[in-house]
């Protein structure tokens, strides 16, 4: 799925959607610093438990907006936002990330790509 967000709209920011419960349970464990973002959907609580690195984190709410972000989410650490439906993640990284208070909007959605 692609991405922009309301203030940046000519960066575009491609996200691994997943969807089942398997696959947001395990989300990017197991994987390393090169990961893809991921969007893990009808989410509201993370951890970090078995992660070899930190993580960018994006709660969002059930309109698009960001309601929470939390930059280099250690290893072993928990968070949550009660109010959000969906948490976009992604390794730790000096790049852009969403930002509290932005609205995402879908430009496009693939079908058929597996996640991580």
């Amino acid at each position: 799925m692609r991405v922009v967000a309301d203030e940046r709209p000519e960066e575009l920011r491609e996200l691994v959607v997943l969807g089942t419960w398997a696959k947001r349970l395990r989300g990017l464990l197991g994987t390393d610093e090169r990961a893809r973002p991921v969007l893990l959907t009808r989410c509201r609580s993370i951890h970090t438990c078995g992660m070899r690195y930190a993580l960018d984190v994006a709660f969002v709410g059930e309109r698009g907006e960001v309601l929470s972000v939390l930059r280099g989410l250690a290893p072993r650490r928990h968070a949550s936002c009660t109010r959000a439906v969906c948490v976009a993640e992604r390794p730790a990284g000096e790049g852009e990330w969403f930002e509290e208070g932005q609205h995402l909007w879908i430009v496009s959605v693939s079908l058929g790509v597996t996640g991580t």
